[in-house]
């Protein structure tokens, strides 16, 4: 998004016209760009157990969240 802001500014793109761009990313490599809206990453073990514990346990989380809403 970047570039293309700076080619509209540089007048290699007309900002008249349909531009596509696709976003393709994951956020994997920004991280920091959103660790103030999602707080900080939760590191595990890479291991397939430890994984599985991670999941359950936000499932959990979410699901308290939705019962305290629901109250």
């Amino acid at each position: 998004m970047a570039v293309l802001k700076k080619l509209v500014e540089a007048g290699k793109i007309d900002p008249e016209e349909t531009t596509v761009v696709y976003i393709t990313g994951n956020g994997l490599k920004t991280q920091e760009a959103v660790q103030g809206y999602v707080g900080q990453p939760l590191t595990i073990e890479p291991k397939l157990d430890s994984f599985e514990r991670a999941l359950e346990r936000s499932q959990t989380l979410d699901r308290l969240d939705w019962q305290a809403v629901l109250v």
